[in-house]
């Protein structure tokens, strides 16, 4: 059975965290880092800044939403990845970026982190949710 509410509200979070991610992109990396760091240190720095967001949203939404397994969690991340993939390749091509420029991003054997990021927003709710377990009562321990 799919947790209908999870996803409907994580796909909202997500809305909210690519519109953080935008400003992360188009204001903080492109206009404030690249110009004093140059671009690969931008794109770092952007996507640390950007996983560490992601796995904010993550915590966040599984405090909002207290009912969720383990299987829950990963069809939010699933669904994060998706939409991203989606929302990025789509994107870039309605703006005419060629793919060789959309590519760079995903060569972690220069320094680009853009695969990390991915990682994340797959993976994030499901360490969140099975670490921190926020929005989730800790059951009393045995002992006293």
């Amino acid at each position: 059975m799919v947790n209908s509410k999870l996803l409907i509200t994580g796909f909202r979070a997500w809305l909210m965290e690519i519109l953080v991610a935008g400003f992360n992109y188009f204001v903080l990396m492109n206009t404030i880092y690249e110009p004093r760091l140059g671009a690969l240190a931008a794109h770092q720095i952007g996507m640390a800044t950007r996983i560490l967001v992601i796995f904010v949203f993550a915590f966040y939404l599984l405090r909002i939403v207290k009912d969720y397994e383990t299987l829950d969690l990963v069809h939010v991340g699933l669904m994060w990845l998706t939409l991203t993939l989606v929302f990025e390749w789509v994107g870039s091509l309605a703006i005419g970026r060629p793919v060789e420029e959309i590519l760079v991003g995903w060569n972690i054997l220069e320094g680009y982190m853009w695969p990390y990021v991915l990682l994340a927003y797959l993976s994030s709710n499901l360490i969140v949710g099975t670490t921190l377990r926020p929005g989730k009562k800790c059951s009393p321990s045995s002992s006293s």
